[in-house]
């Protein structure tokens, strides 16, 4: 319980903070809309604040997005644990072996209740319940960067477009000419305080990327691990139901309609941790010692099918 409680309040923390550095965008991209429009550059303190604003931001997001990708590693590592719980389920636990020394009926009775326990499926259904609520944060987030950027990058486009309309302006300010060295100076700076924080949207966009192509590709692998422990020990699925995980519909969508398997999931899964490890190293050398890795396979099992029996 203390684990779901710091997962959640972890989840709360992370969305918090989001929320605060969405809101932050509003004065940079204002701005950027004002200068595009009117063709007229903003004054010179305003944008220095903004620039400065936008350089002590960035480890503040750094943090966010690390913490954000720690929950995807740890995810990651217990999905692999109950994965080879689930593949080395008929070796004998300790008590189990003890019990064998006085009766082997009675040490096979209780590796049957083992079996056919539903403690494992409510395990892995809470785990689809962090990735759910993950996949929620992320999607949220990606959307709407994606939207700040589209928008943001029309109006340095525009702008940039417009350059010699702003210098013919700068030029006759006040009916001073201004050298084409003033000009630079003033035009320059400004452009590339609006094209770091268009190149900032980018960043922010192509990590939300990669964590969810993580995030997915992890969360396909702990559906087909449900369907062979719900296969294995008798237990049905009729309660993993698309609704109950609104944002993470498509995948198990596919998941009950059968459509889900292992055909291509490997390469994916390769590719995912892949660009996880590049852009989160420390994080993913904590999945692999918390009992994860990127080498991870499904267990076989008797020639199972990972398809859904019609």
């Amino acid at each position: 319980m203390a684990a779901f409680k710091n997962f959640d309040g972890e989840i709360e923390r992370i969305s918090g903070l989001l929320a605060v550095m969405r809101d932050a965008l509003g004065t940079v991209s204002s701005l950027l809309a004002e200068t595009a429009r009117d063709l007229s550059l903003p004054d010179e303190e305003k944008l220095a604040a903004e620039a400065e604003r936008l350089t002590a931001e960035m480890p503040e997001r750094q943090a966010v997005e690390t913490a954000t990708a720690r929950l995807v590693a740890s995810l990651a590592a217990e999905i692999g644990i109950c994965a080879r719980e689930f593949d080395d389920r008929e070796v004998p636990t300790r008590f189990e072996t003890l019990i064998g020394y006085v009766s082997g009926a009675a040490k096979h009775r209780r590796q049957q209740a083992r079996w056919c326990s539903p403690a494992p499926l409510y395990r892995l259904a809470e785990l689809l319940r962090r990735a759910d609520l993950l996949a929620g944060l992320l999607r949220q987030e990606r959307d709407f960067l994606i939207g700040q950027r589209k928008e943001s990058e029309g109006d340095l486009v525009t702008l940039i477009d417009h350059r010699p309309e702003i210098i013919e302006k700068l030029r006759g300010d006040d009916g001073v000419v201004m050298t084409g060295l003033d000009v630079v100076g003033r035009t320059e700076p400004a452009i590339k305080v609006f094209q770091d924080f268009v190149a900032g949207l980018n960043a922010r966009v192509g990590a939300c990327n990669i964590l969810l192509h993580k995030l997915i590709t992890d969360t396909e692998n702990l559906l087909i691990l449900y369907r062979m422990v719900a296969d294995a020990s008798g237990h049905g699925d009729a309660g993993l139901k698309p609704e109950l995980f609104p944002h993470l519909t498509p995948e198990v969508a596919r998941f009950a309609s059968g459509l889900l398997t292992l055909h291509g999931l490997d390469r994916r899964r390769h590719r995912a941790d892949q660009a996880f490890a590049e852009r989160f190293p420390t994080e993913a050398a904590g999945e692999a010692a918390d009992g994860g890795t990127t080498g991870f396979r499904l267990p076989t099992v008797f020639g199972f099918k990972l398809a859904r029996s019609q």
